[in-house]
C-alpha cells in the first residue's frame, strides 16, 4: 500500500460518518491536507508497512472502529492504547532493517498472540505492548496532596494520617500485573519453539514513569522481587519465566497534547515521535531476575537504560509522595 493509497483509504474509512474522536485530524484529508496528529500516524503506519505487508490497513481500521458515541470517554482511552502499539512497532521497524517482522504472530493452537516478532539471523524478539487506562488515576493525582506508588508495610498509617483513601492516591500496579500475566502467556510457546528467543514487555506509560518502576522493582512489593504482592495460590510470588524484560516508556501525555493540538513537551516533535538514544525522556529497561538476559543490540535497538538516580528521580521506586500545592 503506498502512502497515497492510505490516505484515500483513511478518507473511505468509518472514521467518518459515525462521530469519532480524530475525525477532525483525518477530515484536513479531505482538503488536501495534514493535521501534523493526523500525519504521525500516517507517517508511522509507513514506516511498518515497509515490514508487515497490510499494517497499515490494520492500524487504520482498528483506530475506525473506534466510532459512533459522541466524546465517550472509554474510547479514547482505547486510542491511545492503539497508539501505544504503533509508537513501539513503528520504531522497531527502523531500527530492524533486515530481520523479518510477523504481525499478532501465532505459534502452535494457542489464539494468544503477542503485536509482533522479529526474527534475525541470531534470534527472535516477542514484543507485547501495553499501556494503562490512566484517566481517573490522573484526576486522583491532581487533587490529592499524598500518593503512594508501591504498597508499603505501613501504608496504612500514611493513609490514617492522610485523613483517609479519599485523600491518597493509591498505587496503579494491578494493570502491571496483569500486563505482565498476559505477556507471559503469549510468549510461552515461542519459547518452547525457538531456542533464543526474548520476550520484551513494553509498557507505554504517561509522565509518571516512576509508577510502573514502583510497581515491579519495589523492594516492598515489586512484582520482580521476592516480596512481590502477586501470589500464587501457594503464597509464593509469580513468576513471570517467558518475560524476559520489561520496557517503559513514557508518552501516553504526549498522544493527548498533540490531539489537541497544544504545544508539546520533552522535546517531542509529534505525537508518534519516539525520540533518540540517550536524550531525555529516557526509555528504561527492567531485566526479569527469572528471563534470560537480554543482548545488548536488542535493548539499544529499544533505546533503553537501566533505571538509575543519574536518570532523574522519577525513574526510581518511590515509596511516598505529597504534591506541593494540592488541597
Amino acid at each position: 500500500m503506498t502512502r497515497e493509497e492510505l490516505k484515500e483509504y483513511i478518507r473511505n474509512s468509518s472514521i467518518f460518518g459515525s462521530w469519532h474522536w480524530y475525525e477532525y485530524h483525518f477530515n484536513f484529508l479531505n482538503v488536501g491536507r495534514e493535521h501534523p496528529f493526523a500525519k504521525s500516524i500516517i507517517d508511522s503506519c509507513m514506516v511498518v508497512e515497509s515490514k508487515i505487508p497490510g499494517y497499515s490497513k490494520r492500524m487504520i481500521d482498528h483506530i475506525a472502529s473506534i466510532n459512533g458515541r459522541n466524546r465517550y470517554l472509554p474510547h479514547y482511552d482505547q486510542l491511545k492504547q492503539i497508539l501505544a502499539e504503533l509508537l513501539v512497532v513503528s520504531h522497531l521497524a527502523s531500527q530492524y532493517p533486515d530481520a523479518e517482522f510477523e504481525d499478532e504472530p501465532s505459534i502452535g493452537n494457542s489464539k494468544k498472540n503477542p503485536e509482533i516478532t522479529i526474527k534475525t539471523d541470531n534470534y527472535v524478539v516477542g514484543v507485547e505492548v501495553k499501556s494503562p487506562k490512566l484517566r481517573e488515576h490522573v484526576e486522583q493525582r491532581a487533587t490529592r496532596a499524598v500518593q503512594l506508588p508501591g504498597r508499603m508495610p505501613i501504608a496504612g498509617q500514611m493513609i490514617e494520617q492522610a485523613g483517609g483513601k479519599d485523600n491518597v492516591t493509591l498505587p496503579r500496579d494491578n494493570p502491571v500485573k496483569d500486563f505482565l500475566i498476559s505477556a507471559d502467556e503469549k510468549f510461552a510457546g515461542f519459547k518452547k519453539e525457538f531456542e533464543s528467543f526474548y520476550g520484551i514487555l513494553v509498557i507505554v506509560w504517561d509522565d509518571h514513569i516512576y509508577e510502573p518502576i514502583t510497581s515491579i522493582i519495589s523492594e516492598h512489593s515489586g512484582l520482580f522481587t521476592a516480596n512481590s504482592f502477586a501470589k500464587d495460590k501457594e503464597g509464593k510470588a509469580l513468576i513471570f519465566k517467558n518475560i524476559d524484560a520489561v520496557i517503559v516508556i513514557r508518552q501516553l501525555h504526549i498522544f493527548v497534547e498533540a490531539a489537541a493540538e497544544r504545544p508539546l513537551i520533552d522535546g517531542k516533535k509529534n505525537a508518534l515521535d519516539y525520540g533518540a538514544a540517550d536524550q531525555f525522556p529516557f526509555k528504561v529497561i527492567i531485566p526479569n531476575p527469572n528471563g534470560e538476559e537480554i543482548p545488548l543490540e536488542i535493548r539499544d535497538s529499544f533505546h533503553a537504560v537501566e533505571t538509575s538516580h543519574k536518570l532523574g528521580a522519577e525513574y526510581m521506586p518511590q515509596e511516598y509522595i505529597m504534591w506541593i500545592g494540592q488541597p
